[in-house]
């Protein structure tokens, strides 16, 4: 059973500081997981159905694995133009960013290209996801979900392991503030808050199954959905993931 539970990076009331340090660790700890180069190979399957170069990179917040997904991209020698957006848009952040709010239920018109939403979808609950599947199905938009959580045993067990995740790639982090050490090593409050949102991720990841009946009534003879698990490359974990795209009629 989905439980929706509380993310703590998900709060208003986190301190800009303490939710920088933790965003500053999962763009390490993309960095040292195949995810990138996964998602990019899906991206780039989806781009050549649909004929097209650009990507809508919804909820992109600090950047996160859209970064990874670029790079893999062009070491495959896939040509794309990725805007980034997000519902509180972040300008600090290199690359194409929409200056304007961006609420994924609802895009606008201008943001042409398939959307992709990474290891961010399970923040939202089933009437919004719904909402933004619909309205990529409405507007004959491509869309491609990827996660990097699974609410499988394997997946919530291996959420134990994150702390010493926490410990052993901190050093990785560039530039590395004094407070990421101290809140990390003599304080051990960022590997708890991590430990925490990535076990509830877990929890809150849609399953393949569930994803499906949220396109139930999104059918129709021009627009096609695929979904399925993808299995991690040197673990036994598995991810699900979701495309939709529409398609010409003979």
């Amino acid at each position: 059973m989905r439980l929706h539970l509380f993310e703590l990076n998900d709060q208003p009331w986190l301190p800009s500081s303490i939710r920088n340090a933790l965003t500053a660790y999962l763009n390490v700890a993309y960095r040292s997981t195949p995810f990138g180069a996964m998602a990019a190979q899906q991206v780039a399957t989806l781009l050549a159905r649909t004929d097209s170069n650009k990507i809508v990179d919804l909820c992109s917040g600090s950047g996160g694995p859209i970064a990874l997904v670029e790079s893999e991209l062009k070491r495959a020698d896939v040509t794309a133009h990725i805007t980034m957006t997000d519902l509180f848009p972040n300008p600090d952040v290199p690359g194409d960013y929409w200056p304007q709010s961006v609420d994924a239920r609802a895009v606008p018109a201008q943001l042409k290209g398939i959307r992709t939403m990474f290891a961010s979808f399970h923040h939202f609950r089933r009437n919004d996801a719904q909402k933004i599947l619909r309205d990529a199905f409405e507007k004959r938009c491509a869309i491609m979900i990827f996660e990097v959580t699974a609410r499988t045993p394997v997946g919530i067990l291996g959420a134990i392991l994150i702390p010493f995740g926490v410990l052993l790639m901190t050093p990785r982090i560039r530039p590395l503030s004094v407070m990421q050490v101290v809140f990390t090593y003599l304080i051990p409050i960022l590997p708890l808050m991590i430990f925490w949102d990535g076990f509830v991720s877990q929890l809150r990841t849609y399953t393949p199954e569930e994803l499906k009946e949220m396109t139930q009534d999104l059918r129709a003879e021009d627009y096609v959905w695929d979904f399925g698990m993808k299995q991690v490359p040197g673990t036994p974990l598995k991810v699900p993931y979701l495309t939709g795209h529409p398609q010409s009629i003979p």
